[in-house]
């Protein structure tokens, strides 16, 4: 795990990100993810079981069926559960609650990012099999592959502060999240998370087809190469350049073997001789 000390200068510029408009002809959620996916110390994983972050990963965009993308997820496992977190991001503009302040309210906008939360979790009631399918190439090892798997689901929208503008808002926004079992984070608790948590960089994986591929790669994977062949994983030739001169045997893991030895080798005998 490649722990970060705190950045004033990145949470400045987060926040700066947050307050501002978004681009001309873009969404402000999406530039948004495209920011947290560059900077993924930022990136919540609160959800993490005793063996931490699972591969070091988030996957973006992962496709849960045609009509039905979460914006990320992340997975992770103790000796005998797997866990899967998927994400919705919603703009930081988005209110949660209506401007009448003699009630509670909760605004349109609201609602339907909670029911779009509620769309994945339907689905996978109905079609859980398909998607263990697509995720099982990270579902590793694969002795651990037939442990329970359960699902968790978060939703992070709006600010804190219209939140917090009554003991009666931040009642009611506690009690939906117990009501849904879904995670609900401001930006404002991102931010929180990241200053008071353990950041540290994870990288990027997208489906393709049947393929996993790198949508960044922050740093050199210390596993993916152990447990993913050619036929799971696909590497650009830049990736594949990056990863010879960090010593990766990257041509045998072409051939098939799987580099299992520090996650970089094929054997013992390839390591001593890199060490060397």
């Amino acid at each position: 795990m490649n722990k970060l000390v705190v950045d004033e200068n990145l949470i400045h510029e987060f926040n700066t990100l947050l307050d501002a408009p978004a681009p001309p002809g873009r969404q402000k959620e999406q530039v948004i993810q495209e920011y947290l996916e560059e900077h993924t110390e930022l990136i919540p994983t609160q959800n993490l079981l005793n063996h931490h972050l699972h591969l070091e990963t988030i996957v973006s965009k992962f496709p849960l069926g045609t009509e039905l993308t979460t914006d990320y997820l992340y997975i992770t496992k103790s000796s005998d559960t797997w866990r899967i977190t998927l994400v919705e991001i919603e703009s930081p503009d988005k209110s949660i609650f209506t401007n009448d302040t003699k009630k509670v309210t909760t605004t349109a906008e609201f609602n339907a990012a909670l029911n779009q939360v509620r769309s994945w979790k339907y689905f996978i009631e109905d079609n859980k099999a398909e998607v263990i399918r697509r995720l099982e190439p990270l579902l590793q090892p694969s002795s651990m592959r037939n442990n329970p798997i359960e699902f968790h689901y978060q939703l992070i929208i709006g600010r804190s502060k219209e939140k917090n503008l009554s003991v009666e808002r931040k009642k009611h926004f506690r009690m939906i999240g117990l009501e849904t079992e879904f995670d609900l984070l401001t930006y404002d608790k991102v931010v929180s998370w990241y200053e008071n948590g353990q950041p540290y960089k994870k990288l990027v994986l997208r489906l393709t087809g049947n393929q996993y591929a790198f949508k960044y790669m922050h740093f050199e994977p210390n596993h993916l190469l152990a447990y993913l062949g050619p036929d799971r994983l696909e590497l650009t030739r830049e990736e594949t350049d990056r990863l010879k001169k960090a010593g990766y045997e990257v041509d045998k893991w072409r051939e098939g073997d799987l580099l299992i030895i520090n996650g970089k080798c094929t054997n013992w005998p390839s390591l001593n001789r890199r060490l060397l």
